[in-house]
């Protein structure tokens, strides 16, 4: 009888340890599907700007996006928030040079640069990254990238911003981020 024990004892043991590697285990890369949080304030092809850049950011991380349909190891939840945050002051547009022809002569106008001014809202736009086991639906990491910009300019178009906050924000993967790395 004590033999079986003995043998009871070493096998429950052996699972613990296994268990325990299992849960210790190192994160690392594999497959993904990506999966855009709905949000009322950013329009549908600005969140889908953002997961695309965040799969072509997790595939330079060596992760192997699959369909959102496919049953991949991990999902990546995106989440895109907007908020304004005050006003700023960037360069007004100067309108570009211009010419007429009509029945009676010809007319040119050239705009002389200027300093002036326009007065626009500070956006702050947020990506968070989570990904999840699939089994289980765990969160096993996190990343956020942030970036303050004047509304309207090239600069805060979705096509300029999310490459820029999604490899910002998946760059530091495995290493877990406490905060929000803020970008130019």
């Amino acid at each position: 009888m004590t033999a079986i024990a003995v043998i009871a004892t070493m096998l429950g043991a052996v699972a613990l340890q296994t268990a325990a590697l299992v849960e210790g285990e190192p994160l690392r890369p594999g497959t993904v599907a990506i999966e855009s949080m709905a949000d009322p304030a950013v329009p549908a092809p600005a969140r889908q700007a953002f997961a695309d850049a965040v799969e072509r950011a997790l595939a330079d991380m060596r992760f192997m996006a699959l369909p959102a349909t496919s049953r991949s190891r991990y999902i990546a939840r995106v989440k895109v928030t907007r908020t304004a945050r005050g006003a700023v002051t960037s360069k007004a547009k100067t309108p570009g040079p211009a010419a007429a022809v009509g029945n009676w002569g010809a007319a040119i106008g050239v705009s002389m640069p200027s300093n002036k001014q326009a007065l626009r809202g500070l956006i702050v736009t947020e990506l968070e990254v989570e990904l999840v086991l699939r089994d289980g639906m765990k969160p096993v990491w996190h990343g956020r990238a942030l970036t303050a910009q004047a509304e309207g300019t090239a600069a805060d178009a979705p096509a300029t911003l999310a490459p820029k906050l999604a490899s910002a924000a998946v760059r530091g993967f495995p290493a877990q981020q406490p905060e929000a790395i803020s970008i130019p």
